[in-house]
């Protein structure tokens, strides 16, 4: 007995939802977001460990209306 493949598929994309729903999403308790011009990656990590501490989760630099500055996720 073969499975039709739209089955299959539709089962596939049911276990990689469920997957990234129960192992890829983090809790974040706070945003911040610290005024860096320019960020770059590696600082903008430092600044965010540097407030957030053990709560750090991640970190990026995103543009503004005054140029660039980081965002913080812990």
């Amino acid at each position: 007995m073969a499975v039709p493949v739209k089955k299959w598929v539709a089962v596939l994309a049911v276990a990689v939802v469920t997957v990234v729903l129960f192992v890829a999403l983090t809790t974040v308790e706070c945003a911040i977001g610290i005024d860096l011009n320019p960020c770059t990656l590696v600082e903008c990590i430092a600044a965010c460990k540097k407030v957030l501490e053990g709560k750090y989760v991640s970190a990026t630099c995103a543009a503004g209306p005054k140029g660039k500055y980081c965002i913080c996720l812990g």
